[in-house]
């Protein structure tokens, strides 16, 4: 296959600064319309499926609640919107959330799940997924994992080099299996993609066709199709339309004579499901240009899907008081207790406060919204607020994607995490718990102050 290198873009430029800032002044005051189960009741309190926030936080320590319906809703919205077009088999990145209740739920409801390492495949297995159900990818396996895939049969193994594909093939030999892959290849070099030129995941254009050609002259492994994984925070379907274009040229560019591949795997990247539906795009518009870009294609294959951050993004809400105000250079400031300890700090994120209370008297401010820790880091920048958010304290959006995955212990106390099950908060993880964890790691505990 002849191919022609894109031009590296050298340094990503930054997210659309609409996505990054405070939702605005009319969202919070219809926010339903924006996020389905919040709602306000007559005198302005926000709920959360139905539920008075008061019934769920007392204002005192900070939670991260997980709400598992808004994850099978969301993989209801995107599953359904591809398979319009295509045999589509919806994944759940595991390493998106490690909550037991996120994971059976989308299980129960008939999802699969994508796991990257050993510890992931035991936990995925524990939530009751077959290893028919599993995706594996990594760029590199320990000899241990490897072999409990292929044992175990794993519904489909991703490939990543020659380096692993020659491990797969020796462990398969080994056991005198056949194991399915899916070889990794980067179709997409451009601005906003997750991966440029040269990075460790996946075979790059120039060298894509080479490993596709090893493999499926394999005699140990069976090649049923190609991946690719190269979105980020995607809310733009014409990037994707180039993704999946990439891809499929190089299976028409690869596949024998009469055999195409059986599948595509598209991977994941999607943003957040609130926020690409705020940004105008719905699931519809991203499986309409994933259609149009696979016509290059004798047939079209069946579609895989990964979607972390678009199933369970916003299916957590935060609760946090503001612990402090300031005022610098002409910026407000607001200091939430809700930390960058469990809201990872990156640049292309925002954590979007919502107040909790609307008083019509109220006065409206622009506050940009950070945690207590001597980082440089913030939740949300530009946010529109009414001042009395100071004395109510606010929920938080877009947390539940690799923010409890990522907690860290350090600074102040994690919020107690749970989930809301029928109308009521069950803790999964508090005081006692993060006690425990760090004391095993630092020979003490936190002390009754962090709390």
């Amino acid at each position: 296959m002849a191919t022609t290198r894109r031009p590296s873009p050298g340094r990503h430029p930054a997210p659309p600064a609409d996505k990054l800032r405070g939702l605005h002044r009319h969202e919070l005051e219809e926010i339903s319309g924006l996020v389905p189960y919040l709602g306000r009741t007559g005198d302005g309190a926000l709920t959360v499926q139905g539920v008075h926030h008061a019934e769920i936080w007392d204002g005192g320590a900070p939670w991260l609640l997980y709400l598992p319906q808004r994850a099978v809703d969301n993989a209801h919205s995107l599953h359904t919107a591809f398979r319009r077009h295509f045999d589509t088999s919806l994944h759940f990145p595991l390493k998106s959330c490690y909550l037991p209740a996120i994971g059976t739920a989308l299980r129960a409801a008939g999802y699969g799940v994508e796991v990257m390492s050993g510890l992931e495949w035991r936990l995925a297995r524990r939530f009751g997924f077959t290893p028919g159900q599993v995706v594996a990818n990594s760029p590199a396996r320990s000899a241990p994992h490897r072999g409990e895939l292929i044992a175990a049969d794993a519904g489909l193994i991703g490939v990543d080099s020659l380096e692993e594909l020659e491990r797969v093939e020796a462990e398969a030999e080994r056991q005198g299996a056949r194991p399915r892959i899916a070889v990794r290849i980067n179709p997409l070099d451009e601005p906003g993609a997750f991966f440029s030129a040269g990075s460790k995941l996946g075979a790059d254009l120039d060298g894509a066709a080479d490993l596709v050609g090893r493999a499926l002259a394999s005699p140990r492994c069976e090649v049923v199709g190609l991946h690719a994984h190269q979105l980020r925070h995607c809310t733009d379907p014409e990037m994707f339309r180039r993704m999946v274009r990439g891809l499929a040229e190089v299976a028409a560019a690869t596949a024998p004579r009469g055999r195409p591949f059986r599948l595509l795997n598209l991977g994941g990247g999607l943003e957040s499901r609130f926020l690409l539906e705020r940004a105008g795009h719905t699931p519809a518009d991203f499986a309409e240009v994933a259609r149009e870009a696979l016509d290059v294609l004798p047939e079209l294959p069946a579609v895989v899907l990964e979607p972390g951050r678009f199933l369970v993004g916003d299916a957590a809400v935060g609760f946090s008081a503001v612990t402090g105000r300031k005022r610098n250079s002409g910026s407000n400031w607001l200091i939430s207790e809700l930390s960058s300890n469990v809201l990872i700090p990156l640049p292309e994120l925002a954590y979007h406060p919502v107040p909790l209370a609307l008083d019509r008297a109220a006065d409206w401010d622009d506050f940009h919204v950070g945690d207590a820790t001597c980082a440089p880091s913030h939740l949300c920048r530009s946010a529109t607020l009414p001042v009395t958010v100071e004395q109510d304290g606010m929920a938080v959006l877009n947390c539940g994607a690799y923010t409890s995955v990522y907690a860290e212990l350090w600074a102040f106390a994690l919020p107690r995490i749970g989930v809301l099950e029928d109308g009521v908060p069950r803790e999964l993880f508090g005081p006692r718990e993060e006690a425990d964890m760090f004391r095993a790691l630092y020979g003490s505990e936190p002390g009754e102050e962090a709390r």
